[in-house]
């Protein structure tokens, strides 16, 4: 049996011989610095193929409405503090969605900031609106997203993503088509003022999620288990992919 390990997103450490991570960022780091080493060869079988998506989860639209949207936990692991502060500089509604973490617990009394609409829980309906009438999706993380799926669902929607600027923003965030990347809160503050403005083409978003369709992944997939499979009793390395 050829034992295969797909979609590795995850710090812990993996344990499989094929390996499929989400993104080049993450398969870079398990590799670590030793793999700059011109002495250490790469594996030809480890190899990133990202998420996919069903593209009938989320609805296109070019009308947005006035708000800004964080989807995901909310604690400053996701940057929803950075969020807040930029959507504050900008005079826009934050709409935050997510289960609270500790530091945000009181938020359930409504003891939220003025400028912050809390709508707890999204379900699949309502994360469905509230992506597609966003001016611009927010995910200011402030660790190396293994791939922040939340990204490509925004782009999906037609809403722009305004992210950090490592991990998997740097591979999928297309910076000044499908939204920018940040390194300060003054790149944050004019990232917003630009979405705000309509610099983003909605359906440029749209395009490039599609790119993450289950359609458009599972041809990769079915070439790495065929390229693995080459490796027994075929010519392995050298066979030819139909």
């Amino acid at each position: 049996m050829l034992v295969v390990e797909p979609g590795i997103g995850y710090s812990g450490g993996s344990w499989c011989q094929f390996r499929i991570f989400e993104s080049y960022s993450l398969m870079h780091a398990y590799m670590g610095l030793k793999k700059v080493n011109t002495s250490n060869i790469m594996n030809w079988y480890e190899i990133v193929i990202p998420n996919y998506f069903d593209v009938n989860d989320f609805e296109y639209s070019d009308k947005k409405e006035d708000y800004m949207l964080f989807l995901g936990r909310v604690y400053d692991g996701k940057g929803v503090n950075i969020a807040i502060e930029m959507c504050e500089k900008l005079g826009v509604k934050l709409k935050v969605a997510g289960q609270l973490g500790d530091k945000y617990e009181h938020w359930k009394d409504g003891s939220v900031p003025d400028n912050v609409e809390y709508v707890g829980y999204a379900d699949e309906a309502m994360r469905k609106d509230l992506m597609k009438g966003a001016k611009a999706f927010i995910c200011p993380s402030t660790y190396a997203e293994p791939f922040g799926g939340v990204q490509v669902e925004a782009m999906l929607s037609g809403t722009p993503v305004i992210s950090t600027d490592w991990g998997a923003f740097t591979e999928v965030n297309i910076e000044g088509k499908t939204g920018y990347r940040c390194r300060t809160m003054g790149d944050f503050v004019r990232a917003g003022k630009k979405c705000l403005d309509g610099e983003i083409k909605y359906q440029d978003c749209r395009d490039h999620g599609e790119k993450y369709s289950l359609e458009n992944i599972a041809p990769k997939y079915e070439k790495y288990f065929q390229d693995v499979k080459n490796i027994y009793g075929k010519k392995g390395w050298y066979e030819e992919y139909e």
